[in-house]
């Protein structure tokens, strides 16, 4: 009895250091990654890493801040049609939000 007794106390003290040991591998405090900013002017090229290329739909002639973002939530177009790019200042949180998995949800850890 003194033996079971004497192993359940090991064990449990074995798991509480584990468990402690552990803890530090947590994910910590919770932040939003975004994504950084660009500036094109003119006089600067017209591909990357300065704009994404020259077709965007844009005044060329003033300089513009911008943010990649998430698919779709740009402001910008590119002949017509949507981009990921947010011209100006102030994008929106989401769409600026790093995501580490992709958008279809099965696929996140």
């Amino acid at each position: 009895m003194l033996l079971a007794d004497v192993t359940k106390r090991l064990i449990a003290a074995a798991l509480l250091a584990g468990g402690a040991g552990l803890s530090g591998w947590g994910v910590g405090i919770a932040h939003a990654d975004t994504m950084e900013p660009h500036r094109w002017c003119p006089g600067d090229p017209k591909q990357m890493p300065y704009v994404v290329n020259q077709y965007i739909d844009w005044d060329w002639n003033v300089c513009h801040t911008w943010y990649p973002t998430q698919y779709g939530m740009g402001n910008v177009t590119m002949q017509g049609r949507p981009t990921s790019i947010w011209d100006g200042d102030n994008p929106p949180i989401e769409a600026i939000t790093i995501r580490h998995c992709p958008p279809i949800s099965f696929m996140c850890p």
